[in-house]
């Protein structure tokens, strides 16, 4: 037996899907669908950095230090 992992935008998730489905019987032992957790930490951290600053509550700063800030975030 072989496995396969892809990587999927969120939106074509259900394409995949709907192909799996529909192959031949016996073609696919097994699926399961999970996501990436460092993708939506990044994603949720970066989200909040730019509203801040569109918002003023932030100003701009440093990318090196504010990099550093994102990696420490993602040890957490």
């Amino acid at each position: 037996m072989q496995t396969i992992h892809i990587n999927v935008d969120e939106n074509k998730v259900d394409i995949i899907l709907n192909i799996i489905k529909n192959l031949k019987d016996d073609v696919v032992k097994s699926y399961s669908v999970s996501s990436d957790v460092f993708y939506d930490k990044r994603k949720l951290r970066l989200s909040t950095l730019r509203d801040d600053v569109k918002s003023g509550k932030e100003s701009m700063y440093d990318f090196d230090v504010s990099m550093d800030e994102l990696i420490e975030d993602l040890k957490a």
